[in-house]
Parts: C-alpha cells; structure tokens; sequence
C-alpha cells in the first residue's frame, strides 16, 4: 500500500539465505515448478476443456450464490490439489507457515460482503442458474501473482528492516520508513482525513515476524524517547554473538535462530528518512500486501474495527482496535485471516477500481477472460500498477521489479485454479455480458483545476450577469400603496460577485477533497478545447435548487413553508413537509454534530418574510424551556395556543437548532456537522485549514446567518459544499447524478426527469424518495429558464475557446468575506496553478 513496492527488494537482501543447492534465478525456479506440473498438464486440459464448452449449471444441492460456489470450488481444489505446494510455498520451496489456503478462504467473505463501499470481485452472476465465476477467479489468480512475489516467498508478515547506510549499518529507526519514507505521513486526503489513527508516542510494538538470514536485524519496534535514551543506534550484523568465554559471557538470544549481530545504540544513527528514533513509528507493513501508514490502519479500524462499533457502525471485528494494536494483523491467531484482508483491502481500492489513461481494470479483466486468457498484457498493466502505480510503466518510479516472476505466478495460480491450458476464446455463455463502462465519476475526474477550462466557464457566466441577476438572483416583493403590487428586486444577500468568488473557490481549491464540477476539456486535431455543456448544466441545476430554496426568500435562515390547515407550527425549526433534521445521519458518525437539548437559536436572516406586512411568517427558533410549542395563523396574523404539531408530529423545538441556512438551506446534524469538521471550528481545533474558524456550526449554528457582513460568501460556500459532497456525489445504486448529467447533456438536454430527480435528493435525501416533493414544478421551470439564461437550451455542443480579445472576462470580487483576500490569488492560480494559491497564503 506504498507508493512504491519496494519490499520484495528488502525481503530479498534480508531474508533467509538459501543453500548452496538452492536457486534465485527465476528461470531455475520456473522451471522446476514446470517439470513438477507437466504429468499433470494433460489431464488439466481435457478438465478445463470440458469445463469452459458451455457455461457452468448448478446442480441440485450446489450453492445458490456466487461467494458460495466460489468458496465451495476453491475448497475442492484445496483438497484435490497442491494449491498448498504452488501458491503458497517459499523460496526454499517449502509451505508457507504464513499465509495459508484455509486463512484466505476465511478472508473472501469478509471482502466480498464489502468494506467502505467497495468490494472484492468474484465474477458474475449469470441468467438462470449459471455463474460466471471465471472473473472472480482470476481476479483473484492475479491478486494471489503479487503476494506471491510480494510477500509469500518471503514467509514474511511484518516488514523487515532492510534497507543499509554508511554501507553496513541497519538503522533501528527503519521502523519509520524505509528508503526515505516516513509511514507516520501516510496521511489520508483531506475528505478522509478523520479516518485516520493519531500517532501515540507512548506506543510500544514489537513485530511478529523478521528475517532469519544469518546475522539478520530483529524485528522492527516502536517504543517512546527517554532521557537514558533518547536515540537509537543501528544493527552491527557481522558481530559475532556466541562469545561464552566473555565475562560477562555473550550468546546470541535476542530471537530463536539468531547466528550473528547485536544492537548498538553507542550513537545515534539516521535512517534514509532523517529519524534517530523510534517513537510513535509503529506503521511498518504488515500483511500480504504490507498495509502502511497512518490512513489504512485507520481505515480498517474505521470500517472493520473496534472504531466502527463504538460509532455504530456494523465493525466485523468490534475488539480489534487498528490504531492502537496494529500488530493484530500479524500475530493474532484467532483471527489470522486479517494477513490476507488487509491485503485484499488494498485489492479492492488501488486495483480494482484503477481507471486512467483509457485503462480500467475490470473492462481489461474481462477482456482477458474472454479472449482465451493467453495474452501477458494484463498481468503486465497490474503488475506495474501494483509495483509502480501505473498500467504502463515505465512510469515516474521506474520499470516494474520481478516482472518475469509476477507473469510466471499468474500462470501457475491459473493452472492451479483449472483455468489453464484453455484453446481459443471464452466460449459464449448464457448471459452475453455488456462492455463494462467506466466506473461513476469519470465525467468528473479531474484531480486537479484546469485553468483554461475554468476561464471559458468564468467567461459564459459573467457574459449572462445582467440576466442572471435580473431573472435569477432576485425575490418576489409586494410594494405598499394604493393598489399594493409585484416587484422583483434584486438579492442583497444572494449576489452575483459573491456567487462568483464562492465558485471559484469550489473549483480551484474544493471541499473536502471535492471539486464544482466546471466542464470537461475535448481533444480534437491537436487542440483541447473546454466543453461547459456538463459544467454549465450542473450551474443551473444547482441554481435552479437554490433558487427555489434560500433566493426566493432572500432569506439566509429557513422560514414557515408547511402548513398544517393553514398554519404554521412553530415546531417547524424541528423539520418541515415529514422531515426530522435532528435524524438526518452520517454514514460516518463520527462527524455528524450532537444534538443537545437545552441549546437555544434564532434565526436572524429569514428574509422577506420576517419583514412582510402581508406575510409575515415568525422566525424559526429552538430552545428547552416550552413544554410544548403552537403555530401562527397568517390569517389572523394571531399565534395559535396550545400544542401544535407538525407534519412529523412534534410539539416542541428542544433541540430543533439545525434547520436550513444558506442558499440551498443546508440542514440537519449531519451536513452541518461536516461543515464544522473541514471548514468550521473543528478544523481549526485541529489544526487544519479552515474558511470560517470563528463559526461553530455545531454548537452555534446561528452564527453562519448572524455574522454575513464579516462572511458574506459563506451563503454560498456552504450551498457549493452540500453540492459536491451530496448531490454530485450522489449514487444509490440506480441513479448516479454524475452519470445522469453526462447522459442528460448527451441525450439532448430535453428530458425532465434529470432535475425532477435531483429535486428530490436536494428535498428528501434521496432519489427513490415516495410523495409529493415540495415545489418540484417550480424548480424544473426555474432550470428549463436557467438553460436558455446560461444558452444551453439548444442541444448543439456549447464549446467555446474564447479569449480571441485576449481578455480574460472576471467578475469583480466582493471586498469582504473570508474569501477576499484570496481573490487575487484564486484568478492568478488560472496562470500559475493551484500550488501558487498554497504558497500565498
């Protein structure tokens, strides 16, 4: 799980030496296993020929699931074969202690049931009573190539300490990264960042496993500084050990099997990395694939482990804490599959959702099924994203090391799985499966801001401002006289700059490791040239919701909408039209904000409404000291006595603080718990950058409409940050809004359904949602308008290179927010890049 794969080199130079008999040349030891296979090969043939005439039928009494044929298959190879003699065996030829066959049974459904939304992939289920398990399989063959040359040859769990200075000095501080790495700054992104473990100094960890060669350093540790040491020195491996006659005497016991070598600590010695200690470095790899650093054992904890039982979360393993004993992977012996989950983890994330450069592994996978499983291009491309991070190596790291071991692997594991020798290609099965597409989020892909692409996307809205403040960010208001009549006025509070700024923002620098999706950049004869139609499309379907939502009201605090027989409960701060906001969960707990009883808020920006002499609507509040609340009746324009519920049948507002502020009225615990986890108060507590360190949306979310001259972007800000983390991230199974955009812009732009759905994510939290969705009609005709403002309503590609003035058209920035003096910056980083708006700051 490094950037680099450089533990198969470190295990190599450090772990046993073999016999004078014995052989590393790789050819010798393919050609062994050769000879010992070629009795076999025959009759593996006429099995896997029989095998693959036609699609495998389930008979009576087989397993009913693909897991369970898989497992089911796997264990008759187990007990009819030498899988254990194959795979699963050393440099010195002999069975692994390790990594055994039953233990990564015991994994499969582990991975397969999922972790963090992804999961291990065993083929396909096919129409009647057929499976096509062949993909999972070899899915699972090459995954099994790797460890091979990884780690199972090694017998090693732990990562050894490999890697010489000063020529034949082991440092002891290699525990901290090896080659000049530092595992404690495995860092995840920021969108994860509150997954990972904290570094303790006061851990003390000794690894399960070393090498074995002679004179070999012991296992890797981790143990705080002290004031008698607060260095470490190096491993002296040519120091004779066995000295009986020495007084006194010396023997070599610092572990079983130890024939040379001991500890100097007389000075202190700097690893590659410049660490002369040991403290709180206890991320060293572990498992078949070396799961390292701070982020994946926070991950397993979080997803598996005793982190996601005390947040609530289902956790397989509820008594392992990761961060706190990341050693279980290698020494527990209940749970010795962990070796192998750790691994497969790193599988699912870094292999099998690998998609760049026109390269997606599944696609490639089954592409290499069905074509006969004869050509080395595939294992070739995994092997280089698994050793170099990339399907094409060379790549920035270099060419892949063991390449001719990985592919000989690969075929001694499909042999061994009776998927080998096949002539010709896959024969057609029941169910004919469809190229697979490119995983959801390809349209926005992009990892880092285009400033070409974004300047075409600046240019076409700030081309329409007239029309987008005259027609979008403007409210309905009755003007008072003799004949009391409709005006619309422009939105103080939901302006054009300060639209601008926030966007900016969204895209150069993003939310929680997420960016406003702006467009795509085509390529055609040579030239690329910016394509705004998706980019443009998302605009309006956000400022169609936000239109309907905060701007109409020209409110940055939620106001009365539900009525309950043409009243307003007061309860409504609680939730409106059958919502509870007090419910709205995160998937991760751990961020959403607590809901505290006795809290008390008003809402201090409710807009038109607060004002109205002919609708008035009171303001939301919340607070512990009513027993129960009443409504308002707009009528009598008198409160209504009495307990009141509304449409969720609450009469009372104790804790009811978290309804919706800002232009898409972002409520409820959850949302605003992340907006006080990556740009609020928590983010500052915890050291990280934070637009809006003075605001906690937690404890005192009134804050965010209370102080809009000091913030006046945050309206917006917050909108663009619900945006990207729930709306274009939104994917149910059945309707991804990044996939449905492509396919709306694709389709002609003509089909209703795209923001009708949306509409129904923005106001009920999901796409499948059941009843009416309040003012779904509105939106749909505020978005069919924003696509004739925005001049997308014909369906020809709106692709523009614009800047044949020369000018770059820019919005003048507001003159106060938390923005504003990264203006200048966020237009500059369009020449220099996003690093440049890093360095300013």
């Amino acid at each position: 799980m490094r950037q680099q794969r450089h533990l198969h080199l470190g295990i190599l130079l450090s772990s046993a030496i073999l016999s004078p008999s014995s052989s590393l040349d790789p050819d010798a030891n393919a050609s062994h296993h050769h000879h010992q296979n070629q009795q076999q090969q025959q009759a593996d043939r006429d099995h896997v020929q029989r095998q693959h005439q036609q699609p495998r039928q389930r008979t009576e009494g087989e397993p009913t699931n693909l897991l369970a044929y898989i497992l089911s298959y796997l264990t008759r190879l187990g007990a009819s074969s030498s899988i254990e003699r194959t795979i699963f065996v050393t440099l010195t030829n002999q069975p692994s202690k390790i990594y055994k066959f039953a233990d990564l049974l015991t994994a499969l459904p582990v991975v397969y049931d999922g972790i963090a939304g992804s999961r291990f992939y065993l083929g396909e289920e096919g129409e009647s009573s057929s499976f096509e398990h062949e993909y999972g399989l070899v899915n699972l063959a090459a995954f099994l190539s790797q460890a091979m040359k990884e780690t199972i040859q090694y017998d090693a769990c732990d990562e050894n300490n490999w890697d010489l200075v000063d020529y034949d000095k082991y440092p002891l501080s290699n525990a901290c990264g090896q080659l000049g790495q530092s595992y404690q700054d495995y860092n995840c992104p920021i969108h994860e960042s509150h997954m990972a473990c904290p570094i303790d100094p006061t851990m003390k960890i000794t690894a399960t496993t070393h090498a074995t060669w002679y004179g070999a350093p012991p296992p890797l540790f981790c143990t705080p500084k002290t004031e008698e040491m607060p260095w470490t020195g190096y491993w002296d491996h040519s120091y004779s050990c066995n000295n009986g006659w020495k007084n006194p005497p010396e023997f070599c016991d610092l572990y079983e099997g130890q024939k040379s070598g001991r500890f100097d600590n007389s000075v202190a010695v700097s690893s590659r990395g410049g660490r002369t200690d040991v403290e709180g470095c206890c991320w060293w790899g572990r498992g078949v694939i070396q799961t390292t650093g701070l982020c994946n054992y926070g991950k397993l904890n979080y997803f598996l482990g005793a982190r996601a039982a005390a947040e609530g979360r289902e956790a397989k393993y509820p008594d392992i804490d990761f961060c706190k004993t990341p050693d279980v992977i290698c020494s527990s012996e209940e749970h010795s599959e962990l070796k192998w989950i750790a691994g497969l983890y790193y599988w699912m994330k870094e292999v099998q959702e690998y998609n760049k450069g026109g390269w997606y592994y599944k696609t490639e996978l089954h592409k290499f099924v069905n074509s006969g499983m004869k050509d080395t291009s595939f294992i070739n491309a995994v092997s280089g994203i698994v050793n170099r991070g990339c399907h094409n190596p060379p790549c920035a790291t270099g060419d892949v090391d063991g390449l001719h071991d990985r592919r000989s692997n690969f075929q001694e594991v499909l042999r061994a799985f009776k998927l080998l020798p096949r002539d010709g290609p896959r024969p057609s099965a029941t169910k004919t499966l469809p190229p697979i597409p490119a995983p959801p989020g390809v349209l926005f892909s992009q990892t880092s801001s285009d400033p070409k692409l974004f300047n075409a996307f600046l240019h076409r809205l700030s081309s329409r401002r007239s029309v987008l403040e005259e027609k979008v960010l403007s409210y309905e208001a009755t003007t008072m006289g003799e004949e009391d009549s409709v005006v619309y006025v422009q939105s103080d509070l939901y302006t054009f700059d300060t639209l601008m700024e926030s966007v900016a923002y969204a895209y150069m620098v993003g939310h929680a490791g997420k960016r406003f999706y702006v467009g795509s950049i085509t390529a055609a004869d040579d030239q690329s040239t910016p394509d705004l139609r998706y980019g443009l499309v998302n605009m309006a379907a956000f400022l169609a919701q936000s239109q309907n939502e905060g701007i109409k009201g020209n409110a940055c605090d939620e106001y009365h909408l539900d009525s309950i027989g043409g009243k307003y409960p007061i309860s409504n701060s609680c939730g409106q039209f059958g919502n509870n906001y007090q419910d709205y969960e995160c998937s991760h707990k751990g961020m959403q904000c607590p809901v505290e009883t006795n809290m008390m808020a008003t809402a201090v920006l409710s807009g038109k409404y607060a004002d109205s002499p002919h609708d008035y609507r009171p303001n939301f509040y919340c607070g512990p000291d009513e027993e129960f609340t009443g409504a308002y009746d707009p009528d009598t324009m008198f409160d209504v006595m009495g307990p009141f519920a509304n449409s969720q049948g609450r009469t009372d507002v104790k804790g009811c603080c978290f309804w919706g502020r800002g232009a898409l009225l972002t409520k409820g615990t959850c949302m605003l718990g992340k907006l006080n986890h990556y740009l609020g108060k928590e983010a500052a507590n915890s050291g990280r950058m934070a637009m809006f360190p003075d605001v906690d949306f937690c404890r005192n979310p009134e804050d965010i409409c209370r102080h809009i001259e000091r913030h006046p972007t945050i309206v917006w800000d917050i909108a663009f940050f619900e945006w990207v983390e729930r709306i274009q991230e939104y994917d149910d199974g059945n309707f991804n809004y990044q996939l449905a955009l492509q396919q709306f812009v694709d389709g002609g732009m003509q089909d209703p359904s795209f923001i009708n759905i949306v509409s129904k994510i923005v106001a009920k939290g999901s796409a499948r949602a059941e009843g009416t969705i309040p003012f779904s009609q509105q939106k749909l005709n505020h978005f069919n308008l924003l696509m004739e403002h925005l001049q997308l309503k014909d369906s020809t590609p709106l692709v523009t290179s614009d800047t044949s003035s020369g000018q770059r058209c820019i919005p003048k920035p507001a003159t106060i927010g938390p923005h504003s003096s990264l203006v200048p910056q966020l237009f500059t980083v369009l020449f220099l890049g996003v690093p440049y708006l890093f360095t300013s700051l």
